[in-house]
Order: structure tokens, then sequence, then C-alpha cells
């Protein structure tokens, strides 16, 4: 939105005459004051956007120990149920 132009911007390229200036003043002053109220908005829209992305990176990260931890479970517990065999079935030390 950097290369978004402003409503006092805009107003200026345009050389408006005082007249008309006075004629539009009430469209003026409302296209300000929403111009305002859409910089604001866009503000938090990114400041929204940046915590949600921070959030799933995190939910990310936590995604992976877990996908690790139960890697590691299950590991532990096919050793486990090898040990459990009976030795006609599967012989171990």
């Amino acid at each position: 939105m950097a290369d978004t132009k402003g409503v006092e911007t805009l107003l200026r390229l345009k050389n408006l005459t005082p007249q008309e200036l006075e004629l539009h003043k009430e469209l003026i002053e409302e296209c300000v004051s929403r111009d305002a109220l859409i910089r604001e908005s866009t503000l938090h829209t990114q400041s929204s956007l940046q915590q949600l992305a921070e959030a799933c990176d995190a939910a990310t990260k936590r995604a992976r120990l877990l996908t690790e931890a139960i890697g590691q479970v299950l590991d532990e517990m096919e050793s486990l149920c090898l040990k459990l065999l009976p030795d006609d079935v599967f012989y171990h030390d």
C-alpha cells in the first residue's frame, strides 16, 4: 500500500480551485475521514497478520516436536511388543 495515494495527495494533484474545494467540502471531509479509517484498519490488519504468522510458526514447531515424540514412543512400543512375544513366536535375548 506504499504506492497508494491518500486523499490529500490526490487533492493537491488535481489543483482544485477554492470554489471547487468549497463546493465539494463535505465530500472531501468524508473522504479524508475514511482515508484515516482505512489507514488505521490497514495497520491493525498488518499487525494481526504478523501475530497470526508468529502463531503459525509456533504451532508448526510444536507439531514437529510432537511428531518426533510420537515416533520415539512408537519405536519403544515396537521394541516392547517384540520383547513380550513368546520365544516360540520370536526369539530374543
